[in-house]
């Protein structure tokens, strides 16, 4: 499951930033509804909301460690012929520079070969094929200026990898609309989530890791990972799978494709699973 907690730069084509509260309503009314309505819609869905808290993230043309909240709104889902992934963070910097709020959001679709075909292509390591498709968009609430706008297409592969619940790779085109058109380039995304039990109590590994290629000298290759450490402290309180603590550890290499600006950094953890 992807997270990506991070914004884009804001710069070039002015526009009404009452737009943003719109589409944050929508994403609300959309994903946040009663888990019976799910269970009509999809064959099984997972809903959660993140917070995470962190010190040390860097922007361009800005020499200062920025502190930063981040609440996470994500969900995934099945259905007949595929599943639906979506997530959007809200930003909130608390220090490094002006105070500010910022959406980041991503969807992505995969269709299922398994499920299209009717049969069942796993072998070995191999699991199934997806086609994928994708939408990365961002604004900052405190700028007349757009944010980024990313579009996304190619394939996943999914694996059965012993121990893990889940394990996948994303080979996708990626092509930068906004703030420039830069052309095209790749993206190949391991994501993955391993469970496991440590003295009697239950903990995942989990995260993703996107690997982008360069986009001519405007635009390095970059690498951002967020892999996370999940404690299920709700097995103390009597619900189980359903409140998380943890630890993420964010490293990102030419942040935003500037080449030189990188960030490494953990930040604490808190999960709520609908």
């Amino acid at each position: 499951m992807k997270n990506m907690h991070h914004s884009r730069p804001i710069n070039q084509n002015r526009k009404n930033v009452s737009k943003p509260l719109l589409y944050y309503a929508l994403v609300q009314s959309l994903f946040i509804w009663p888990i019976n309505a799910q269970a009509e819609l999809f064959d099984w869905s997972a809903t959660e909301i993140q917070y995470l808290h962190g010190d040390g993230y860097r922007m361009p043309k800005n020499a200062n460690d920025i502190s930063r909240s981040i609440i996470t709104l994500s969900h995934v889902d099945g259905w007949a012929l595929g599943r639906n992934f979506f997530f959007m963070d809200t930003l909130i910097s608390d220090h490094g520079e002006p105070s500010q709020v910022n959406l980041y959001g991503e969807f992505y679709s995969y269709l299922s070969l398994s499920k299209m075909t009717g049969k069942n292509l796993s072998y070995g390591l191999f699991k199934d094929l997806n086609v994928t498709a994708g939408v990365n968009a961002g604004e900052n609430l405190d700028s007349d200026f757009s944010g980024t706008r990313v579009i996304l297409y190619g394939f996943t592969v999914d694996f059965n990898v012993p121990g893990f619940k889940m394990f996948t790779v994303d080979v996708l085109r990626h092509d930068i609309l906004e703030p420039v058109s830069l052309g095209s380039s790749w993206q190949i995304t391991p994501c993955w989530k391993l469970p496991f039990t440590l003295f009697g109590t239950h903990w995942s590994l989990e995260g993703f890791a996107d690997f982008i290629g360069p986009k001519g000298p405007r635009y390095a290759g970059n690498v951002l990972a967020q892999p996370q450490i999940r404690l299920d402290v709700g097995d103390f309180f009597g619900v189980s799978n359903r409140l998380f603590a943890g630890i993420e550890y964010q490293y990102w290499n030419n942040k935003y494709g500037v080449k030189g600006l990188h960030e490494s950094l953990p930040q604490a953890l808190l999960v709520w699973k609908f």
